[in-house]
């Protein structure tokens, strides 16, 4: 429909330019009444083709929207529409798991890290007072200078929170036994 009505508007439009072609050559014989007759015949017929023709430069364009808003409403792309809302909320869902995951994971290595250094804290001044205990034990048998030297070394030892050194200590006591 929409094709038969463009070549008619330039069928129109080819009419009204013979028309005009028509007053040139009477123009040129010198007909001027009959000039007249055709450039005013000629320019109707050239208004009411573009008339025509941006009647059904809208009429398309209507023709078009309506289209669109019917393909943006139809059932299959509320469905695609709908079925990608879904993909990215999941999506979304999923990034902010693996947020929320890599957060605990730091949290409880944080807590895990925290715990064992109070724990190593405990466990030196178990080891302390136990080897203290040792050097208080073996303290007649050792020599005065030895004593204070031992025990100056077994509390550096606990500051620094040396466990291997404080170990190696008790079994140099042992030795000494």
């Amino acid at each position: 429909m929409f094709g038969r009505l463009f070549y008619g508007g330039l069928l129109i439009g080819s009419l009204a330019m013979l028309l005009f072609v028509l007053g040139f050559v009477c123009l040129q014989f010198g007909l001027v009444l009959l000039m007249g007759l055709f450039y005013l015949l000629a320019s109707k017929v050239m208004l009411l083709t573009l008339g025509l023709l941006a009647l059904l430069g809208v009429m398309t364009l209507f023709k078009a929207v309506y289209r669109e808003l019917r393909g943006y409403f139809s059932r299959e792309s509320a469905a695609v529409r709908q079925l990608l809302s879904l993909q990215i909320r999941r999506q979304n869902i999923e990034r902010r798991q693996a947020a929320e995951c890599r957060q605990l994971s730091y949290l409880s290595r944080f807590k895990r890290q925290r715990l064992m250094v109070a724990d190593n804290r405990k466990q030196a001044r178990a080891l302390f007072a136990v080897i203290s205990d040792e050097l208080q034990a073996v303290r007649a048998q050792l020599p005065a200078t030895r004593y204070k030297n031992l025990r100056k070394a077994l509390r550096t030892y606990r500051k620094q929170a040396d466990a291997a050194a404080m170990l190696a200590l008790s079994h140099q006591l042992h030795v000494v036994d």
